[in-house]
């Protein structure tokens, strides 16, 4: 749905034994030119994009939903993701570290997903000893959009 120059794209997602526990996402951005987009929160499960970058569909399904797409531009911004694997007090207080750090954070708290945007002007190693303090048993890490040199 377009509203002042922000919609909200749905984007089909290949759910395997039940996860992810959605089968369409549903992420805002903005629009300028025709046929773009630009990301303006994290996303929960498409992989490989970031805040910020521009994105042109390829192909909507019947219902309007993204099938595939193309990045325009990457941004420099980097997106981490969190899973609760078992219950822990860990992930609210690393989000919290993460927000203090200048990074945005969007979650799923009921079936413990969480998203952190990394802006381009946050070093990285700043984010890994907040990382490294999670407990590997109760909190899984991934980068599925990692933009920042290592």
């Amino acid at each position: 749905m377009a509203n002042n120059g922000r919609v909200s794209l749905g984007f089909v997602l290949d759910v395997e034994d039940g996860w992810p526990p959605v089968a369409v996402e549903s992420l805002p951005f903005t629009t300028g030119l025709i046929e773009e987009y630009r990301l303006t929160k994290p996303p929960l499960f498409v992989k490989d994009l970031s805040v910020d970058d521009v994105i042109a569909v390829t192909e909507f399904d019947l219902e309007g939903n993204v099938v595939s797409w193309r990045h325009v531009v990457r941004s420099k911004r980097t997106t981490i993701w969190m899973l609760r694997l078992q219950q822990t007090e860990d992930i609210e207080r690393a989000l919290s570290e993460l927000r203090t750090l200048g990074c945005n954070t969007v979650g799923l708290d009921s079936v413990g997903c969480y998203s952190i945007d990394v802006p381009e002007r946050l070093e990285i190693e700043k984010i890994d000893p907040v990382l490294s303090g999670l407990d590997a048993e109760c909190v899984a890490v991934a980068f599925p959009s990692l933009r920042h040199p290592e």
